[in-house]
């Protein structure tokens, strides 16, 4: 039984039955329930694998961040997903224990260290920070890891990973433009700075390019930071001044563009509208709150974890371990920055 049989008996999405079992305020309190009495009523539990788990093992799951922690935009999203890896994995009866891929002094590698150590019993890779020695020495050990939140480097099927579908968020964005009557198009982002960037925009011209080969994208690189928003906006208000929508890669320069966008006197949505990427708790208290794109930060740690628990369970008992890749759905959140409304 797993949360894709729970969801289907119970007519729900996935991400509902995720929400419900970590007591998500998200569901509503008679949902949960519901599922809760399914999950019990079919024998599901998240924690079996733990208590399956060999005498040897130490109860403890290792969570590597990727190098780019140290900068806030990473720091933003990221303490939401560890709060919610936190949760499923507290739920399981595991430990956790965070550490980065390479020793900030002496350039060591600590993922090699940590199994050599045997401080854990598996390992959550949040990111491309594994150097491909450093996988192969977990394949030769047969340790239990998954990558989460991101693909790993080079995708493989023999093994697993949980992704949010950032290519479908981009998507998502340039559909609601096209549905506004929006045609020219500026981006706040350098999808050089990661694999997520480069696929939000990826899917902002596949929509675009499906229904409105016409439409027009200008990119302007910068810091994705609320500074970074901000002079960008200043210094290239010619350009916007030719285009009719903004999409901002994070709310972090989302919310610096509309800050910059209100010195110059340009109201939004009225004159400009704005959409920003990944839904931080600031977003809906901003004036005008911010349309952008939710990650489903609870869903990608709980089917983070659901995965691993699997694998060391599988490898305990001795039996063939069948990886999965799961991709997560990313949802547009409508608010007073680019509200919803019919085309143009």
């Amino acid at each position: 039984m797993t949360i894709k049989d729970i969801a289907r008996i119970a007519r729900v999405s996935v991400s509902t039955v995720s929400r419900s079992l970590n007591d998500s305020p998200l569901v509503a309190e008679s949902t949960r329930r519901r599922i809760k009495a399914i999950a019990e009523d079919r024998g599901f539990e998240f924690n079996s694998g733990a208590r399956g788990m060999v005498t040897q093992s130490v109860g403890t799951i290792g969570v590597i961040l990727p190098d780019e922690y140290d900068e806030f935009h990473m720091q933003l999203y990221h303490s939401g997903l560890h709060n919610a890896l936190r949760r499923a994995l507290e739920r399981a009866g595991l430990d956790l224990i965070v550490g980065f891929a390479r020793n900030r002094f002496d350039g060591s590698d600590n993922v090699t260290r940590i199994v050599r150590r045997k401080k854990v019993d598996g390992l959550i890779i949040m990111g491309s920070c594994l150097e491909r020695e450093t996988e192969h020495y977990l394949q030769e050990t047969r340790t239990s890891y998954v990558f989460s939140h991101y693909p790993p480097p080079e995708p493989r099927p023999d093994v697993d990973w949980v992704y949010v579908d950032h290519e479908k968020g981009g998507m998502l964005v340039g559909d609601h433009f096209l549905n506004r009557g929006h045609r020219k198009i500026v981006v706040l982002g350098d999808p050089a700075l990661g694999l997520e960037f480069e696929q939000r925009l990826r899917g902002m011209e596949k929509a675009l390019a499906l229904a409105e080969p016409s439409a027009e994208i200008r990119i302007i690189p910068g810091e994705p930071s609320i500074k970074g928003g901000f002079r960008l906006v200043l210094a290239h208000q010619a350009e916007l001044n030719r285009c009719d929508a903004l999409f901002a890669m994070n709310d972090l320069m989302a919310i610096g563009a509309m800050q910059a966008l209100t010195v110059e006197g340009v109201s939004v949505p009225r004159d400009l509208p704005v959409v920003g990427y990944d839904d931080i708790p600031l977003a809906e208290s901003l004036h005008p709150s911010l349309t952008t794109v939710r990650q489903p930060s609870e869903e990608v740690a709980f089917m983070t974890c659901e995965r691993l628990i699997e694998m060391i369970e599988d490898k305990s008992r001795g039996r063939a371990h069948q990886p999965r890749h799961v991709a997560l759905q990313p949802q547009l959140i409508l608010r007073e920055s680019s509200p919803g409304c019919e085309r143009r």
